[in-house]
């Protein structure tokens, strides 16, 4: 099934300077997207953490750490079989609500949620990291995004993207 929505602008690639300056963002990507629009998840995993009852928006110190995200705990089978699977956890954050709870089975391309503005946010976008572990103080990871066609790629701030990847689009109109 095709994903439909886009395109959306990276607002901040890897090494943002806005608000991923801090080691543990390093690698996080934002895309801003109107609040609302669905999120989808980026591959099948557990939900293991949800965090949707914030409503604070800005970009106040207060907010800093009353954002609303949701992490999925993804078991990726490596290239040699008798390896131990590899363990990836995704986070969204800024959430405005989330249509699963802790426990759910998703599947890539289910929607677990509406993006919003919630937390240390200057404009509704959605921040996007990968983590190879749960620990709040675990940094995130390098990643590429799988577009429809198979080809994957890092997205770079400035640029638009849909689900089939990078776009020639310079508005979001």
């Amino acid at each position: 099934h095709h994903h439909q929505g886009g395109p959306f602008l990276c607002t901040q690639g890897v090494g943002g300077h806005l608000t991923h300056y801090f080691s543990g963002n390093h690698f996080a990507i934002d895309f801003r997207c109107e609040v609302g629009t669905p999120i989808l998840a980026v591959e099948d995993g557990e939900v293991v953490e949800v965090q949707d009852k914030h409503t604070l928006t800005g970009i106040g110190v207060s907010n800093m750490f009353k954002w609303n995200s949701l992490m999925i705990r993804h078991e990726l089978s490596t290239a040699d079989e008798n390896e131990e699977l590899d363990i990836i956890y995704t986070e969204y954050v800024h959430i405005q609500q989330s249509t699963v709870k802790i426990g759910d089975r998703v599947k890539r391309g289910d929607r677990i949620g509406m993006s919003g503005s919630v937390g240390f946010s200057p404009e509704p976008h959605l921040h996007f990291a990968v983590y190879r572990s749960d620990q709040p103080d675990a940094s995130c990871v390098g990643f590429r995004f799988e577009a429809t066609n198979g080809r994957s790629y890092v997205p770079s701030a400035g640029r638009f993207y849909d689900a089939s990847g990078p776009t020639d689009h310079t508005s979001e109109s």
